[in-house]
């Protein structure tokens, strides 16, 4: 692999540092090459590693692992201390433990004494881990590795800004602040083995793609790196931990009323969501299902919400009609005898008119208005999954003033994939005054 002027920066840099970065750069990557250096040259020193769930917690780890198979394999302990989805020991008893932020945010380093605190996605942390987790390195004289994209300067909608955004403003100057724009990486990341001209080109032409699909807000935050003065957390902590309420089922009953709404990811690293609801008689959603998939065809994409329609004996499909693929899949299942009479498209660009003619919004926004209206009334319960914690979590919003004067409400995020499923699945609403059951009765 050969290094950005950027990447070597933090991986030269001693002491506190936080890299601010877009999207999809090698940050975290980095990091764990940084990690795996470090423990190679600091015998019977601990690393804690701190991530927002622990899928990307084990990613870490994985990262760290291949770097040093790669080039310190003999370094590995592999012994009764062999490498696990949680920790990494070398013989020289230096050590990596890696761990999602979970429930209670503060408790997730708590009780670890640790000489590098390395937190990832370190914006979406909120002040109350950074109490809690700091402390292990009281003993050790540690320091603070952070990386993250930006996710706004405030703690939710209060007027209280981030640590991170804190930390970023480097006051006291205790801090090597790096920054770097997926832009940057794009045009000038030099053509090697692992960046092929193909890759940069792609590159480049999806940035180009998402500049003209986002917001200006949007786009500069999530690929230039940028804090935006408005942006506010659309739903509050409080509200998603008290809806994360549900369980999976141990039976299902046929009779049930079930909802399904997908998000079909774009190719690369962003995951397909795959969220199953069923809705009692007062109207009440009860989550029963979360899936995600990563990176793969169409027809796998649509064979697995079919599977999960006809395991759970499915009354609506709710699906992501725009992209290619989106429409790639909601195709195959308009063409399938299955689901072709269930399946609705759902465009989040659509517009909103109302009786008088005027334009009241697009489709997305009134999605996330009725969503935060049924957890704020008590009328949808959640899988107490993580994932969906922070899948709403990284929810955000702001203010756009278009070009005859008028500010407009933009909704959007970094890791919604999941919140996008539930926001379809919760148009099962719309035809509660239907029979949605269909009975085939032999001739």
């Amino acid at each position: 692999m050969q290094y950005d002027p950027w990447q070597q920066d933090v991986l030269d840099a001693k002491g506190n540092v936080l890299c601010n970065k877009g999207r999809q750069i090698g940050g975290t990557e980095i990091f764990a090459h940084k990690a795996a250096i470090y423990m190679k040259n600091n015998p019977g020193h601990q690393i804690i590693c701190v991530s927002l769930t622990l899928e990307q917690a084990e990613n870490i780890l994985n990262m760290v692992l291949a770097y040093l198979n790669k080039h310190d394999p003999k370094l590995v302990d592999r012994g009764k201390k062999k490498p696990t989805k949680t920790r990494v020991w070398l013989k020289n008893a230096a050590h990596i433990i890696s761990r999602p932020i979970g429930a209670n945010p503060g408790d997730a380093a708590r009780s670890f004494t640790g000489h590098i605190l390395y937190v990832d996605e370190a914006s979406g942390m909120p002040r109350g881990f950074w109490v809690g987790a700091l402390p292990v390195l009281f003993s050790t004289k540690g320091k603070v590795w952070a990386s993250s994209t930006p996710r706004g300067k405030y703690e939710g909608k209060s007027n209280k800004i981030t640590y991170y955004y804190e930390a970023y403003l480097n006051k006291r100057g205790k801090w090597t602040i790096i920054e770097q724009t997926s832009e940057w990486v794009a045009q000038n990341r030099k053509v090697c083995q692992t960046w092929t001209q193909e890759t940069k080109d792609e590159a480049i032409e999806f940035l180009k793609d998402r500049k003209e699909d986002m917001s200006k807000l949007e786009y500069e935050q999530e690929y230039m790196a940028k804090f935006m003065d408005e942006n506010r957390q659309w739903f509050p902590d409080d509200i998603i931990r008290s809806r994360m309420v549900a369980t999976r089922p141990t039976t299902i009953n046929p009779d049930w009323v079930v909802s399904q709404g997908n998000d079909i990811a774009r190719k690369g690293d962003d995951p397909g969501s795959y969220e199953i609801f069923r809705m009692n008689d007062d109207e009440h959603l009860i989550q029963i299902e979360n899936q995600k998939s990563y990176d793969q065809p169409i027809t796998t994409t649509s064979d697995q919400i079919i599977g999960l329609d006809e395991k759970f004996h499915g009354d609506m499909i709710f699906i992501d009609d725009e992209g290619s693929l989106g429409k790639g899949v909601l195709d195959i299942l308009l063409n399938d005898d299955r689901t072709k009479w269930k399946t609705q498209g759902i465009s989040n660009s659509k517009r909103i008119i109302d009786s008088t003619g005027k334009l009241k919004g697009i489709k997305k926004t009134e999605l996330y208005v009725q969503l935060l209206s049924l957890m704020e009334k008590g009328k949808i319960d959640l899988l107490d999954d993580e994932s969906i914690f922070q899948s709403f979590k990284s929810v955000q919003y702001g203010y756009e003033t278009d070009s005859n004067g008028v500010r407009h409400l933009k909704i959007f995020g970094s890791d919604t994939h999941i919140v996008e499923g539930i926001n379809r699945a919760c148009e099962i609403l719309k035809y509660k005054h239907l029979s949605l059951k269909v009975y085939s009765i032999p001739i």
